[in-house]
This record gives structure tokens, sequence and C-alpha cells, in this order.
């Protein structure tokens, strides 16, 4: 297997996991004085694409000290557990709430396949290995570890999920976000800069608390953002306003839906109409199906997320 990747600077490579499709999820992996670390991993089934990429970069397995995970959604963590088996001297950081699932991952699994279904959590996530407690450690805010010459700080991170850390990298200025500042493809990207909205994966959307976290990252003056979807941006004041200004249009648009009959198809064909209506504000020329297309992966997941906020909040 040849893995895509592309090499940034300062040490850090983003490797794109194949799932669903290119430029979709990333990993990445931090190399400093001969001391690695993966953030995030995929799903199980990136597992060869990550193991294929410190072949290539020639990285010995014992070298990995860290599995740094940003929450364990599967397109994020679902692969450590298959990866670990393959890096003996590797420890697995992961925030308290999401600990235990990666444990024993059976409420993670059927919670998956609640939401996804058995088909898909088989054909697009493969499989999920339970991890030995003795590898994991619970990543608490504030809490710092070093790499090489690095220091990596962990921050506490709600909003997206309850179980949500970034890692703040003072050597690149850059946040590992995971989903916390936004998805972003550089199929839109323009001569405006990026376009960023925010995934409502279920089951713990807070708006309120996200703001609030995008607002305390702000704070370090960030210079890049690190995200899982999809690769290194910069990341101004700019950027964060756009990510909370769609964090609201979305909820308002859930809250318009509130009471309809069929409220989670309303709801899925009005942020279709958002975000194609946003994209073209922002200067994207691609054809609407082509919009559609790279916007699908998204829609529905954002859908159910909203709606199981309606539900709670």
């Amino acid at each position: 297997m040849k893995p895509i990747y592309f090499d940034l600077d300062f040490g850090i490579t983003c490797i794109d996991t194949r799932h669903m499709r290119d430029d979709f999820v990333a990993a990445y992996l931090i190399e400093d004085n001969g001391c690695v670390a993966f953030v995030d991993t995929g799903c199980y089934l990136s597992v060869p694409t990550l193991l294929a990429t410190l072949d290539e970069k020639n990285i010995k397995r014992e070298q990995v000290d860290y599995i740094i995970l940003t929450h364990i959604h599967l397109d994020h963590a679902g692969g450590a557990g298959a990866l670990i088996k393959h890096l003996p001297n590797a420890k697995v950081y992961v925030h308290e709430y999401g600990a235990n699932h990666l444990i024993d991952p059976s409420k993670l699994r059927a919670g998956v396949i609640g939401v996804y279904g058995e088909l898909f959590f088989k054909q697009f996530l493969g499989d999920l290995i339970p991890i030995a407690k003795d590898k994991i450690i619970i990543a608490k805010d504030k809490d710092e570890i070093t790499l090489g010459s690095r220091v990596l700080k962990f921050i506490d991170t709600p909003g997206h999920a309850r179980h949500h850390v970034c890692i703040w990298d003072e050597k690149s200025r850059g946040i590992f976000s995971g989903d916390t500042l936004g998805v972003s493809y550089r199929e839109f990207d323009t001569e405006q800069g990026v376009l960023i909205f925010p995934p409502t994966t279920p089951i713990q959307f807070d708006p309120d608390a996200w703001k609030n976290t995008i607002q305390q990252l702000m704070t370090l003056q960030p210079k890049y953002a690190y995200l899982t979807h999809f690769n290194r941006i910069e990341f101004t004041q700019k950027s964060a306003a756009m990510l909370a200004t769609h964090i609201d249009g979305f909820t308002n648009i859930a809250k318009q839906m509130q009471g309809h009959v069929s409220r989670h198809k309303a709801i899925k064909e009005a942020l279709l109409d958002y975000l194609l209506e946003i994209a073209g504000q922002h200067g994207v020329t691609l054809d609407k199906t082509q919009k559609i297309k790279i916007f699908k992966g998204d829609l529905e997941i954002c859908a159910q997320g909203l709606g199981v906020w309606l539900d709670t909040d």
C-alpha cells in the first residue's frame, strides 16, 4: 500500500486515512528528536495506511511514544486498538469520559451501529479492538507531555462532544483540534480563504459550550489548526467568528424545524440549502452536484446531532 501524506513543517505530517474518500479524514504524525506521536488514528480500516506511512518515513514502530486521541468518534479513534498492537512502547491519551469506551468498546460499537447501521459499520469502519487499561492515560485539562524537545498541552474542549480534548503545540503555534475548530475541505478554498462549518454530530453537541471553547482556544493566539477534516489551515479570529456564526446558523435551522412532521428530513434539507448558500457566498465555483457530493458526508450525521440536541436541550 502506498500511503498518501502531506509533509508539513515543524516535524508534522498529515496522513490521509482514506476513510470514505480522499481528503476527508486525517491523522497526524509528530516527529521530534527521534520521538514520535500519532494524533488521531482514523478508523480500524485506516491502520494499514498509518503503518505504511511509518515504513515510508523509516520510522521504527518502537519509536512511537503516544497515540493521542482528540475524542472517541470512530473516524478519529476507531483504529487505536488495532494500531497499538503494532506499537510496543506507545500509550494512548484520551479524555476521561472516553477511556472506558476504549477498554470495553461494546457500548460504543452498539451506539455507532444504532446511528449508521451494521452494514455501514462493517464496510466503512471495520471493527473495534479493546485497549488494555494499562495502555491508557487520562488526558486532563492543562496536562502536558514531552515529545522530544516540544511540549504538548491538553485542553478540555466540550461542544462537539463532551469527551473532546484539543492539543496545543507551542512549537508550531498550532492546535490539533479534532472537530472542535470545525471542518474545512480544501475543495472549498477560494480567494476569500477557507470555508469552515461545524460538525454537529450526536450525541453531545452543545452549542453554548462550543462557542465558549472557541473563545478559550483563541486566547492562545494560534497560527494553525490541524483539522481532522481536513489538513492544516491558518486559523484566525475571522475563522473563529465564521465557525461560531455557522453554529448559530445550524441551531436556528433546528429550532425552526422543531415541530415539523418530518423533522429529520426537513433539517437535513434545510442544512443542505444553508451550506450551498454559504459556499456560494464564499465564491466556491464547483457546480451544485460537486458541492452536494462533498457536503453529503456530513449532512446526515449533522442533522441527527441537531435532532438529539432539540430533544435534550
